[in-house]
């Protein structure tokens, strides 16, 4: 009599950030390299719905691992690309994941299988895949206006390689325009905007404070610089503010500048906007 076909249960070992082995990657037709690592993201409460009829299949993404980790691409700060560091037997792995490589596997032929053992994500690792895996989808557009003002007057640039060099000062720079109200301008009209440097305090709060207002300052004096006689942006202020001083009432107005060239350092919690 042959075995009984395995059947998806609430009791699976399947969770958020395990990895597929070899076989199971094959059986489901994600094509399977020595370097491919294909990675569960279907949240935990959807993984362990055992009925087929309502939640029938596992999300996945097929990542490719990469020599070493590039910190323009760690850390959630790209919407499109990941490098998410994975533990594997005593050592470390760098895994890049693709925005645009997801995949679904039915549960019925994932039940077949076991997680990949040799793979681990810690706490801070499946928080990064979390706020990336959302950010796609939660991030802030700001207006055209303003973008087209920001590159227009050097601004995006310079800010970007002001910050650069300080990704693992910061956790995350956020803009007040416009009292958050994000209207498009018409011409003669400026964003109002304000910056705020976010950072983590760690041991040493007086030094850290120290080494962010510097940066801040560097940022202020560009702004005030390349504005000078515009009407296209007022420019009010630029503060490092560290997370444990940032208020709801301040983060109610804040969005998050996401700068495409740079890395910005990120742990589990982080202040910001309530969704």
């Amino acid at each position: 009599m042959e075995d009984e076909e395995p059947r998806w249960s609430r009791e699976t070992t399947w969770r958020q950030g395990r990895v597929l082995g070899a076989d199971a990657a094959s059986a489901a037709c994600l094509a399977h390299e020595p370097d491919v690592c294909v990675l569960v993201i279907s949240h935990d409460c959807d993984l362990a719905i055992d009925d087929l009829d309502i939640e029938p299949n596992v999300e996945v993404i097929a990542g490719r691992i990469v020599p070493s980790a590039n910190g323009n691409l760690s850390w959630g700060k790209s919407t499109r690309k990941l490098h998410l560091t994975l533990g594997y037997f005593e050592r470390t792995v760098v895994v890049e994941l693709l925005s645009t490589e997801k995949h679904s596997v039915p549960k019925q032929l994932l039940a077949r299988y076991w997680p990949d053992e040799k793979f681990t994500i810690d706490a801070h690792g499946l928080a990064t895949l979390r706020r990336w895996l959302a950010a796609r989808y939660n991030r802030t557009a700001f207006p055209d206006s303003f973008v087209a003002r920001m590159k227009t007057t050097g601004l995006e640039e310079k800010l970007t390689k002001l910050l650069k060099p300080h990704g693992e000062l910061f956790s995350f720079v956020y803009f007040s325009l416009d009292d958050g109200k994000l209207l498009e301008h018409n011409s003669g009209v400026p964003h109002e905007l304000s910056i705020f440097l976010v950072y983590p305090a760690g041991d040493n709060p007086i030094k850290t404070g120290e080494a962010a207002d510097k940066v801040a300052s560097a940022v202020r004096d560009a702004f005030e610089d390349k504005l000078a006689g515009s009407d296209l942006i007022s420019f009010r202020f630029c503060e490092p503010i560290s997370e444990d001083d940032i208020v709801v009432s301040q983060a109610k107005l804040l969005h998050q500048w996401r700068l495409e060239y740079m890395t910005l350092r990120a742990k589990d919690d982080q202040p910001g906007p309530p969704l």
